[in-house]
């Protein structure tokens, strides 16, 4: 039987991008990920960007302080007052 053929595929083979793939979460998730999702576009976003994960983990860590927890995230704490108070008005 023929060999997966995404098997095949080795390293130097890969283009820069997927090289930051697989150096990041290794090369047999990036074959999976070409086998089931060929074709497909991705962004991957700042943690920034998850408003909803930002307001539940300012209230799992209710203990810490906004600078604290804005250093925990890579964000400003005016960014997490911001959030805050768009979430609260929904």
């Amino acid at each position: 039987m023929l060999k997966n053929i995404y098997e095949q595929i080795e390293y130097q083979d890969l283009t820069d991008d997927l090289r930051l793939i697989a150096d990041a979460m290794g090369i047999d998730v990036l074959r999976n990920l070409m086998k089931n999702l060929q074709g497909v576009y991705f962004y991957v976003p700042r943690v920034a960007h998850l408003d909803k994960f930002i307001l539940r983990y300012m209230q799992n860590n209710s203990d810490k302080t906004f600078k604290e927890i804005a250093l925990d995230l890579g964000v400003s704490t005016q960014y997490l007052w911001k959030i805050r108070r768009q979430l609260k008005k929904r």
